[in-house]
């Protein structure tokens, strides 16, 4: 079952607002492979869909406790639909200057993150001018810290340059938490409090 979040987390959330994103972003540009064919977006999506049961949060979503009584939890998302998380930003042949970059660079980290899907993109510049590959990442500072938020990054990129990408394993969403479980929940947490205090 996926946590709850902690009130720290949680506290990420309300924080947020229109001028001030809880993401953790980054960008980077990768030498394209001279021997053979360009990654494209759909090569990237077989990888992440292949390795997806090693980060089990890139499935998750928030929902929000019964009257708001505790903090939101993370529930699988039993629509998942990877093509809304690995997203090309430009055509596969168009080549992008180094400016056209930063600028799709810095529209897409002003930009908040959809709370109705899992909180995180990595989105692809498959042909930049001097012919490297760009890329642009974001994922919520509630759903990771910044160190497992690199976990990301792995799901598309290799340090073996010969590693081949995996079959998808078979995943079925847990079923969202009733009033009960979430009761169930809170009282599990505040004896654990209790417990460690």
């Amino acid at each position: 079952m996926a946590p709850t979040l902690s009130a720290l987390d949680g506290s990420f959330l309300r924080l947020e607002s229109e001028q001030a994103h809880m993401h953790v972003g980054w960008s980077a540009t990768f030498a394209a492979p001279g021997d053979r064919e360009r990654p494209t977006l759909q090569a990237l999506r077989d990888r992440a869909a292949g390795r997806l049961h090693d980060v089990p949060w890139c499935r998750w979503l928030l929902a929000g406790a019964p009257l708001g009584l505790s903090e939101p939890r993370w529930v699988d998302d039993p629509d998942f639909d990877l093509a809304a998380h690995v997203v090309a930003l430009t055509g596969p042949d168009e080549r992008v200057s180094p400016e056209r970059f930063r600028a799709l660079r810095d529209a897409v980290l002003s930009e908040p993150l959809d709370h109705s899907r899992p909180l995180w993109q990595i989105l692809l510049v498959p042909c930049l001018q001097d012919g490297r590959i760009g890329m642009v990442g974001k994922i919520h500072h509630a759903l990771v810290d910044g160190i497992a938020a690199l976990q990301i990054v792995r799901l598309v990129v290799d340090d073996d340059r010969d590693a081949a990408a995996r079959a998808p394993e078979e995943w079925r969403p847990e079923r969202r938490p009733g009033p009960a479980g979430w009761a169930l929940d809170g009282l599990m947490r505040t004896a654990s409090d209790g417990v460690g205090a």
